[in-house]
């Protein structure tokens, strides 16, 4: 069951091989496409994930020549997509606010992204950041 104050967000990822490392290293790179999701509508998302990562699929323009064909939808909590330096590292990092893990938070114009419930959230993410920056 999805915690209620909680949100929840929705990512397309992409596994690709490391070209320097040509034999044991991969990744993923995500596409955020829903974000801020209310606990509410979280099973309308667990429905439809196959047909959104068939759909994502289908349509991906795909430049890479190192993609390796794996794909994957994922829901993410707020704990694990707005995810710290200083999370992860506590007090080597202390006070990085810059985002760990890029799931595309911080930009909308990334393919598939569609929809934010709530863009106050990540815009005051983002002041958090660029003010400690600048």
């Amino acid at each position: 069951m999805a915690n209620k104050k909680m949100k929840y967000h929705l990512v397309y990822g992409r596994e690709y091989q490391d070209s320097e490392d040509r034999y044991d290293e991969f990744f993923f790179t995500y596409y955020t496409i829903f974000r801020n999701v209310p606990a509410n509508l979280v099973s309308t998302l667990m429905r439809n994930k196959d047909k959104i990562k068939n759909y994502c699929d289908k349509n991906y323009r795909e430049a890479a020549t190192n993609f390796v064909g794996n794909t994957v939808v994922r829901i993410l909590s707020d704990k694990e997509y707005y995810k710290t330096y200083e999370d992860v590292f506590g007090d080597i990092a202390y006070r990085d606010n810059a985002l760990f893990s890029d799931y595309g938070q911080l930009w909308n114009t990334r393919q598939f992204f569609k929809y934010d419930f709530n863009p106050k959230i990540i815009e005051n993410f983002k002041l958090k950041v660029y003010r400690k920056v600048n």
